[in-house]
């Protein structure tokens, strides 16, 4: 995502009518959620997750290439068996 999508996705508010029918601009009876906060830290983990992700497939392809990649043989047949 762009950070001008970033950004603009960030300063979208959603209005939620309490009661209301949906068109209804009635102020005095709806309620407001902001999102913008809570959107902007979402992304900033994804991120930071997407990164974290990008350095272990590095190591490992490193680790492949040097042939010192020794996976944990009970751990792999573990997960291998759903358990």
């Amino acid at each position: 995502m762009s950070p001008a999508a970033s950004r603009s996705s960030e300063s979208q508010r959603i209005q939620v009518a309490s009661g209301a029918s949906s068109g209804s601009t009635d102020a005095a009876g709806s309620d407001r959620v902001d999102l913008s906060g809570l959107a902007g830290r979402i992304t900033a983990h994804m991120q930071a997750l997407s990164t974290q992700a990008a350095q272990r497939v590095q190591r490992l392809q490193s680790d492949v290439r040097a042939g010192s990649y020794q996976p944990d043989a009970q751990q792999l047949s573990r997960a291998l068996m759903g358990s």
